[in-house]
């Protein structure tokens, strides 16, 4: 799961007083605008529960501190106008540091997701000290270029490492070790800092930013050179970063010998030549398989699949699993659709940015969910 940098303090649970509640409905209502794209006061009384006096207090705090942004009054047919509040793209900002076997990458996110900068080097997850000597010169160098009210916008750094792991002298680090490698960094740079598995951050870009908007039960799969994933339920992610914990790759399913062996390890034959497609449909029917096992202890509307693998390739696996689905689930279940992820291919960074902005600005079940309270 992700961890937070041990040296930061966390902050007053929601509900437990006035200013814990005040923090909980302002995250509420960044939500809810993130979600819809842009609301009115009443609107978001109306879709939080919160009162119209509430709503107004908690709106005009965030457009003060610059996280929302006033439009232009709108006339309706009746009653006086409205102004729409959406999210203020400038309104904080992120790091985001993608370590893969052959890249690493580190973006910098705004608070809408748009990425304002992002550079790549050639090294990988067995460099772990020039990794951390990379991301320190280039946060730094990035930072200069900016006046003290933006760098104050800068919320933390996310980490996100593909298969788990970074090698030193050929031996897998512990994620304790990985931990405190980046927790010096932060503290280093005075940053905020989370480590977590690819799969996590990029299930947080879609929750946040992508079709999880829409969607606040789902299950998750990510592919990559394994397969892993997860469930999220009302807009909580439920899997881990270390194959500890719970993680979709772990479920047992047919093989092509019809014997069963954990899901993940049919990812290995698809990746070793492109668009092979009879290793493609055996990965599609797996995941079918552990779908429909998942469907049957928990109820969830769609499945996502994304990952780090050629476009075409997704879309193939996509239009197969949704043939198997249609076979597997009984007919008398509630219908799921299968859709592609939206963000893993897109900036491969974003993810990883995502982790501080769901620390400090997403309704705290998610945040907890992710280990982060």
């Amino acid at each position: 799961m992700l961890r937070r940098a041990p040296f930061e303090v966390v902050a007053v649970s929601a509900g437990s007083n006035h200013v814990g509640l005040r923090a909980a409905n302002e995250r509420l209502v960044l939500s809810l605008i993130r979600s819809h794209g842009q609301l009115s006061k009443a609107q978001i009384a109306e879709l939080s529960g919160l009162t119209a006096q509430t709503a107004s207090v908690i709106s005009r705090s965030l457009v003060d501190a610059g996280l929302l942004l006033s439009g232009s009054p709108v006339r309706g047919k009746v009653g006086q106008p409205f102004v729409p509040l959406s999210i203020n793209p400038d309104g904080a900002m992120f790091f985001g540091l993608h370590i893969d076997a052959g890249e690493t990458r580190l973006a910098l996110v705004n608070f809408a997701g748009q990425v304002i900068t992002e550079k790549a080097t050639a090294l990988g997850a067995n460099d772990p000290a020039k990794i951390i000597k990379f991301t320190r010169e280039t946060v730094n160098r990035i930072r200069a270029s900016y006046n003290g009210d933006q760098n104050a916008r800068i919320q933390g750094l996310g980490v996100s490492i593909a298969s788990g792991s970074l090698e030193t002298d050929g031996t897998e680090m512990p994620w304790p070790q990985i931990d405190e490698a980046f927790a010096a960094l932060g503290r280093t740079l005075g940053l905020a800092t989370y480590v977590s598995s690819d799969t996590v951050a990029a299930c947080s870009a879609e929750l946040i930013y992508g079709l999880g908007a829409g969607l606040s039960d789902f299950a998750y799969v990510f592919i990559d050179e394994s397969v892993s994933g997860g469930l999220v339920q009302d807009g909580r992610i439920h899997f881990s970063r270390d194959g500890v914990g719970a993680n979709m790759g772990k479920m047992l399913v047919p093989n092509a010998d019809a014997k069963m062996v954990a899901l993940h390890t049919l990812a290995a034959g698809a990746r070793q030549k492109k668009s092979n497609a009879r290793e493609l449909d055996l990965l599609a029917r797996g995941i079918a398989y552990a779908v429909h096992s998942a469907s049957a202890v928990v109820t969830f509307s769609a499945v996502v699949i994304d990952g780090a693998i050629p476009a075409e390739e997704l879309r193939y696996i996509g239009a197969v699993l949704r043939g198997f689905v249609v076979e597997l689930l009984d007919p008398n279940a509630r219908a799921l659709s299968v859709r592609e992820g939206s963000h893993a291919r897109k900036a491969i960074a974003l993810g990883a940015a995502c982790l501080p902005l769901a620390d400090r600005f997403y309704p705290e079940s998610a945040g907890k969910a992710l280990g982060m309270g």
